[in-house]
This record gives C-alpha cells, structure tokens and sequence, in this order.
C-alpha cells in the first residue's frame, strides 16, 4: 500500500512545488531568501515513500518559521545503514518496530524528552510499552497497522483461523506472503509458540510446517500482489496486510477480512530521534506536532492506517474511523502479536525459511 501512495503522493507534492515557484518572480524569491534563509533551522527527516500527509509538512514549516528537509527511503534497512557508516545524520526517522528495538539496543537513539513531547500522554494506553521499547523512552507509535487473513465469500466459506491456511480443503486456493519474518511468525502463531521466539527449535519446527503446507499452497506473493489477485479475483484466501484487504474491498465487495483467532500480527511505525541528530529539540517538537490528534488524523486519512493517539480516531473520514481493520478493538489487539528483532537469530530464522523454499 506504500508504494501506491508513492506515487500518488508524489506527484501531488511535485506539482505543488511546480506552481509555487512558477508563481514567484525571480525578485521576490531572492528577497525571500535573503530575509528568512539564515534564521530558519532545517530539520532531516526521513520516512518511508511519502508515508504522511505533505500539508502538515507545510503546517509545521510555518509554525516553527523552519524547513523540514524531507527525504524517503523504501526500507528500514537503507536508513539505517546509512546511519551506521556515518553517511547521513537524520534528526527525525520513522522506523518500524523491530528497527526500533534493535537500535535501542545498539545504542543508537536519543532518549525522548517528555517536556518537549506532552503528546506523548495522548498515546492510548494499549500501544504504550511494547516489546519493540518497553520502556517507553525512545518512541512514539505514528501508525498501526496488521496482517490477518482475507477471503473471498462469493468462493470461499467462512474462516476464522491461521489454521484454515493449511487445511487440505482448501488445497489449490491459499495465498502466501512471500516474507521470511511474517509468514515464519504466522506458522509458530498457528503451532502456539512465540513469533518473537529465538530458539532455534522453534523456527525450525515453523519451517517444517511450512513445507507440511507447500502442498496446499497456491503461490506466495508481494503485498501488493495479495490485494490484485483478490480484486481479480485469482485468489479467494490469502494471508494479507488489513490496508490491503480494504483496497481490495473498494474493488471487490465479497472480500472480507478476518482477525484469526490464535492472534494476528500488529505492526507499528514510530517516530524516534537518532543520538546524532544535531537538532533535537526541534525534532521532538516535530514529533510533538505530528503526534497532536488533528495531524495524527489528517496523515491516517491518507495513508489509510489506524491512529495510535487519543482523540484522532473522532477527527479522521467515516470510512476509516469506523472501520474495523483500521481499528480493532482492545481484545482483538490485546490477543495479537508485535514483532521485534531476533538479533542472532535472524540469520536462523533467513537460513530456515530458504530451506522451506528449496523443497
């Protein structure tokens, strides 16, 4: 879903800048420059594939008399590279869950300053201290969103269940995601164990019920993939992120999606202040100013996801505030799994799910 956003966002965002600098004269922009360039400071932050909203990049920019340089990067793993060599020196960075635990722990994020951020009050209490920073100190949740599964009621019956994924009778017709962390953490939810489990035992007994499933299996496809072959109607049960499934559901009324009941699989994206930043206060007003409930709302309404922040869910469109795939209730959270990273165990779990892809 990012990666149309991408798109869509992008050219809206290049067409503003487009006509903002054709309405100006060459006079007025050099006096512009001369009266506020030095006094603005520039705020780096970096997100991925134009994930927000850009008026409320706008919004802030004027607020704070600043210029937010605003970069985009298509996966955690390219930031944080970055961030590792030296290359570039984020103030703000949105990164996902299990990015955020593992730079706690390699030491490489700010501590949150509380004072500068009080919109960290009005996170809800269900998305405070989880596994990716359970202490709470170094990020504040900017999106939620989940993976369960989506079938096809004009095709398939009723499901309700991770198990349903292996069932004999639905040989030929289930859709995998083609993922190593999320589709091993699906198969330990369905044998009961922890998806955030390092044991070796563990992951190896996910990969051999894998393989028990390759049987079965229709194919295994791309987030995006998911949501097409539902629309087109290739596919009639299929593992696949919630945003997806309502995408697919604007084209193909029969899709329905299910939270199973083992537990599906939250995801967060968070706001966090790398240790080099080199302008930390200014970043955690920035985070502060996206966390107010009115910006929280706008950017959910564009990027299709549930708000985290007490008081959005009011302010955000019909459609998405009252849905259930953006919001899901307490118990349904209360039952699900976040992931974190697996440290070592990453490469066990890497080794594992290329043998499942060998068989």
């Amino acid at each position: 879903m990012k990666k149309i956003l991408k798109k869509m966002m992008a050219l809206c965002l290049l067409s503003t800048l487009i006509f903002t600098a054709c309405s100006k004269t060459p006079e007025k922009k050099e006096e512009k420059k001369s009266e506020n360039t030095a006094e603005k400071k520039v705020l780096n932050v970096t997100n991925t594939d134009l994930f927000i909203d850009p008026e409320t990049i706008k919004e802030f920019e004027k607020e704070f008399n600043c210029k937010v340089n605003y970069t985009f990067f298509e996966e955690n793993e390219e930031y944080y590279t970055k961030l590792k060599s030296g290359a570039e020196k984020y103030d703000v960075i949105v990164a996902s869950d299990y990015m955020v635990d593992t730079m706690i722990r390699e030491n490489m994020l700010e501590k949150l300053d509380k004072n500068l951020i009080p919109n960290m009050e009005k996170i809800k209490p269900e998305y405070r201290n989880l596994v990716y920073d359970p202490t709470g100190e170094y990020s504040v949740p900017y999106t939620i969103g989940n993976i369960g599964i989506a079938y096809d009621s004009s095709k398939q019956e009723k499901v309700e269940s991770w198990t349903d994924l292996w069932n004999e009778k639905n040989k030929g017709n289930v859709v995998m995601l083609d993922g190593s962390r999320f589709t091993m953490a699906i198969a330990m939810i369905k044998l009961g164990l922890d998806p955030n489990s390092t044991n070796k035992e563990d992951i190896l007994k996910a990969r051999d019920a894998l393989i028990e499933q390759k049987s079965i299996i229709k194919s295994y496809v791309g987030d995006d993939q998911a949501k097409d072959m539902l629309i087109s109607k290739e596919s009639q049960l299929t593992c696949i992120w919630g945003g997806e499934a309502l995408l697919a559901k604007d084209e193909n009324k029969n899709v329905e999606f299910v939270y199973p009941k083992e537990g599906a699989i939250f995801i967060f994206d968070t706001w966090v202040i790398p240790k080099v930043s080199e302008n930390k206060e200014l970043a955690s007003k920035f985070i502060d100013f996206m966390s107010r409930p009115e910006n929280s709302a706008k950017n959910c309404n564009v990027v299709k996801y549930g708000s985290p922040i007490e008081g959005a869910r009011e302010l955000m469109s019909e459609d998405l505030k009252n849905n259930d795939i953006v919001f899901p209730t307490k118990e349904i959270f209360k039952k699900g799994y976040v992931m974190k990273d697996l440290g070592d165990a990453n490469e066990i779990l890497q080794d594992a799910w290329t043998e499942m892809k060998a068989k």
